[in-house]
């Protein structure tokens, strides 16, 4: 079983249907998912205190996993995600950016350059699986 921390974007309800479809995906190969919408994410009327709060738990759960998954779709890849694959890489934990969205990101690159070189990419979640897969320990 490998810890992941799904770091995606959560303000549409087809990001979260989606993001809810990826979780259940992991889930059903055999890994734990954090995934922050399901803290309270979307709240659009929070206070200070409370999303100290939120962030904290983020942070513990970034800080605990074996992998962040950062779903890359869109023109241009979510603040929010990119600050969670950037906190990742610089602790050394592994990240694996999943990219479906069939544009480019700029000029012969599916995602920003920065997050292309401190990840490794997937254009789909099958790919996802197997690498996720190559990853477990052996028994």
């Amino acid at each position: 079983m490998i810890r992941i921390y799904l770091a995606a974007p959560l303000f549409t309800e087809a990001e979260r249907i989606f993001n809810c479809h990826l979780r259940d995906l992991l889930h059903s190969d055999g890994h734990e998912v954090y995934l922050p919408q399901e803290q309270g994410e979307g709240c659009t009327q929070r206070g200070s205190e409370e999303s100290a709060l939120l962030f904290t738990a983020h942070l513990k759960a970034l800080q605990s996993a074996d992998v962040v998954v950062a779903v890359c779709d869109g023109p241009d890849t979510d603040s929010g995600t990119a600050w969670e694959m950037g906190y990742a890489t610089a602790y050394g934990i592994r990240v694996i950016a999943l990219r479906t969205d069939v544009r480019m990101a700029g000029t012969g690159a599916r995602v920003n350059l920065m997050l292309a070189q401190s990840a490794e990419l997937v254009t789909g979640t099958d790919q996802l699986l197997a690498l996720l897969r190559t990853s477990l320990p052996s028994t």
